[in-house]
């Protein structure tokens, strides 16, 4: 009975939207320049430095309850200096644009989209990302929902989420485009949810990949997180956090991700946290919700660049910023094995609000600094500044 008025809504709403459609228009377009120093050279002793450019543009036509949506990404190194096509090689490759959204959604006694999509509904810390195959989330009470999803290829398109103008240093494709849609060569099935108690947050969840990239065919990860939030937005609000996941495939292996975050007036924040990941093998991840800004800011050389990939580290970090509907400031000081100083800023410089562009028509420029501490033999430093259009 409930699977037939679920279907009979659905219908409902397909038929209601050919009557009262809205075009909502959504994407960016941005360029970054990146300035090297330290020790990572050209073969004649020179800086490396490169131009990138990236744009994403999709519409979106239904209402409220359903609709359908398409949309390009794409991107490219506009230039490279010091060594011929660094960028294009590590960054943006050469697959200039890519199908980044053709979907059906439908929004009502619960979420469902399937096709190409932005997964970000799902609200899962691990699968923030593109997605190709399907995905459903119902939500109960102020904040929680139970969700679930199978994918059979995904993207980031380089973006890393919660970091200023990520998604200008680099461009992904999804691997299956121009092949065919490649089904069955990557899949992954998911699920989870976000439960709220007010205080206490507990966010578990389950990953089950079928032809994992790496040669981690059947890896399983399951885990949760879990929060105690105190305080109130309008004073000063305390996040408390523990991650926790295991990871099985030919080895079993684990990470342990401690945060504490206070935010006041919920414009600044002031923190840390620390991490570890077991011995015997790296923790795999599509994406993630750190705090760091290297992983296409700086060369990807001794390890500089990554984290959770590599087995038996731990590091810890502070942190502090500012976000407003105006402007965006990271900082953050990370040691151990994994270390990093960055300081990320960027201003809304003009922002109207047009009803047919989903975040109306901005413009951020902005600029930043990231480095891979200040005591490694191999010293990267390297400088940003970008301009990004956002609708």
């Amino acid at each position: 009975m409930k699977k037939n008025l679920l279907v009979s809504a659905v219908l409902a709403s397909v038929i209601a939207t050919g009557a009262s459609a809205d075009v909502e228009l959504f994407g960016h377009l941005g360029a970054v320049y990146n300035q090297g120093f330290g020790d990572f050279k050209a073969p004649d002793g020179g800086s490396v430095n490169y131009g990138g450019l990236t744009g994403h543009l999709g519409v979106d036509i239904g209402n409220s309850n359903v609709g359908f949506g398409v949309g390009a990404w794409g991107g490219s190194q506009l230039w490279s200096g010091g060594i011929t096509d660094y960028a294009k090689n590590t960054l943006y490759g050469d697959d200039y644009i890519d199908l980044s959204d053709l979907y059906f959604r439908y929004n009502g006694a619960f979420d469902f989209y399937v096709g190409r999509f932005n997964g970000n509904f799902l609200r899962s810390d691990w699968i923030d990302n593109y997605i190709q195959g399907a995905g459903f989330s119902y939500k109960f009470g102020s904040r929680s929902n139970v969700w679930v999803t199978w994918a059979n290829d995904y993207t980031t398109f380089g973006v890393l989420p919660g970091r200023i103008a990520s998604e200008l240093t680099a461009y992904h494709r999804f691997p299956s485009s121009f092949n065919n849609f490649d089904v069955g060569s990557r899949d992954i099935i998911a699920g989870g949810a976000n439960l709220d108690f007010g205080m206490f947050q507990v966010d578990p969840f389950v990953h089950y990949y079928l032809g994992a990239p790496f040669a981690r065919d059947n890896m399983l990860q399951a885990g949760l997180r879990a929060a105690l939030v105190l305080g109130d937005e309008s004073s000063v609000k305390s996040t408390t956090s523990a991650r926790f996941m295991w990871q099985n495939t030919h080895v079993n292996t684990f990470l342990l991700w401690l945060d504490e975050e206070l935010r006041f007036a919920n414009y600044f924040k002031f923190g840390g946290g620390w991490y570890m990941v077991g011995n015997d093998s790296g923790i795999y991840t599509i994406t993630d919700h750190t705090r760091f800004y290297g992983r296409y800011t700086m060369p990807s050389i001794s390890g500089s660049a990554g984290h959770f990939g590599a087995a038996g580290t731990n590091s810890w970090y502070v942190f502090g910023g500012v976000e407003h509907n105006r402007v965006k400031f990271d900082v953050l000081y990370a040691g151990g094995d994994y270390s990093e100083f960055s300081a990320v800023a960027s201003v809304r410089v003009f922002d109207y609000q047009l009803g047919f562009m989903r975040e109306g028509l901005g413009l951020d420029i902005g600029a930043g600094y990231v480095a891979n501490g200040f005591s490694n033999s191999i010293q990267l430093h390297n400088a940003i500044v970008f301009a990004k259009l956002v609708f």
